[in-house]
């Protein structure tokens, strides 16, 4: 996994992901503890999950054909220079929680383009026999970028203010315009469909993901896990600092061991996804991850502000949330990239990442209205139950046609 760092291209690649994504931990995790510690209302948090995923969700599937015709490159720079403007107007304007929402939806709508030509890019400088180490390297560099970036914000959270935060953001994104155009293998796809109109592009994605086994189970399994995901990730923000009353450095800190936790997890991830028959690898990682998420009623029952033991407790489940939520990730990443045909990677990117958002979405305001109607730990508790409910139909899944279908397809893969 590490002999891609002496890639150059990889490199330049990697280092523009770091850079960015550090700046987004950082202002992320400002941003919900600025919202979160003036408010004690978990709608206002669960708003800045929706206004980062809404213009994923609205402009996903248009933008698969501009990555095949623009080049992902450039989609990519252009997506880093916009997030750079927004985030100096970020940083004159952060004192209003609602105007704050609404520049991270700005921010959302250069994630919205950015994300499908990142994952779209994966392909061509990894090449496909080496997307899993692709995969598993970007997880846990992300795992590792989550672990620091949380916990810087809390320090200068703590002696400086959201305005550094947000600068330093700021400059990580002009650093990762900079590498991103370095990197001219990324050129315009050459099967770009052109025998068709826009429309008919979009629609072509659409139909021949549908016909695809493996993209199909994906597709089904995760309607129910990505909106058991957004119930948890709304919530799981709003019980550390509404229920457990975290202070910023500490809010940083538990936010970084969860981030440990997915380093770990993504190791585990790559090395399971080469053992275990990827359905069943799947379905046992849903499971798991809602037993994890459940396990805040014992964390609630046993937390006490006066205890060190408390704050141990925290970080213990929230590295173990880590860990699963990554193992899950790893093999789901993996499948698609492995899967979706070369033509249409641009699109069938663009549409996966649209449908990804849309029900995280989803979860995201059932979250934020079941955790202020009845309660956060409620809403957690649910959350952790859809999870085990997807995964306990296993037995209905192996009773159908589209496993022997997925069978098939993996039989004449090897």
């Amino acid at each position: 996994m590490l002999a891609l760092l002496k890639d150059k291209v990889y490199i330049r690649y990697w280092l523009a992901v770091v850079v960015s994504f550090l700046g987004d931990a950082m202002t992320i995790t400002a941003v919900l503890f600025v919202i979160g510690s003036s408010t004690s209302n978990p709608i206002l948090i669960s708003l800045v999950f929706v206004a980062q995923l809404l213009p994923g969700v609205i402009l996903g599937p248009l933008i698969g054909p501009l990555i095949e015709k623009y080049s992902s490159r450039w989609v990519m720079f252009w997506s880093d220079i916009f997030r750079f403007f927004i985030l100096l107007c970020m940083m004159i304007s952060h004192d209003s929680p609602y105007l704050l929402i609404f520049l991270v939806c700005l921010l959302g709508l250069g994630t919205a383009f950015f994300e499908p030509a990142r994952m779209a890019s994966i392909p061509t400088i990894v090449g496909i026999h080496r997307i899993p180490e692709g995969i598993a390297l970007f997880q846990t560099t992300l795992a590792v970028i989550k672990f620091t970036g949380p916990i810087f914000a809390g320090v200068l959270l703590a002696f400086q203010s959201i305005t550094i935060v947000l600068f330093l953001d700021a400059i990580s994104y002009m650093l990762s315009s900079i590498f991103i155009i370095s990197l001219t293998v990324l050129t315009r796809q050459e099967a770009a469909d052109t025998k068709h109109t826009y429309r008919q592009q979009l629609l072509l994605g659409i139909v021949e993901m549908f016909r695809i086994p493996i993209l199909l189970f994906l597709i089904i399994l995760l309607v129910p896990v990505m909106i058991s995901s957004g119930v948890f990730f709304t919530n799981y923000k709003a019980v550390l600092l509404q229920v457990f009353h975290l202070t910023n450095v500490e809010f940083g800190l538990v936010e970084g061991f969860f981030a440990f936790g997915t380093v770990c997890g993504a190791i585990i991830g790559s090395y399971l996804i080469k053992k275990i028959i990827h359905y069943k690898l799947l379905y046992s990682s849903i499971g798991t991850l809602g037993l994890c998420i459940i396990f805040v009623f014992i964390v609630d029952k046993l937390y006490t502000l006066d205890s060190q033991m408390s704050l141990v407790l925290l970080i213990v489940w929230s590295f173990t949330l880590g860990l699963t939520n990554a193992v899950l990730m790893v093999p789901t990443s993996t499948l698609f990239l492995q899967h979706i045909p070369e033509i249409i990677r641009g699109r069938g990117t663009a549409i996966f990442y649209s449908f990804f958002n849309l029900f995280l979405l989803t979860g995201t305001i059932i979250g934020g209205v079941i955790g202020s109607a009845f309660s956060i730990i409620f809403s957690l508790q649910l959350s952790g139950a859809m999870l085990i409910l997807t995964a306990l139909t296993y037995p209905i899944f192996t009773q159908t046609s589209l496993l022997k279908k997925i069978i098939a397809e993996k039989s004449v893969m090897l």
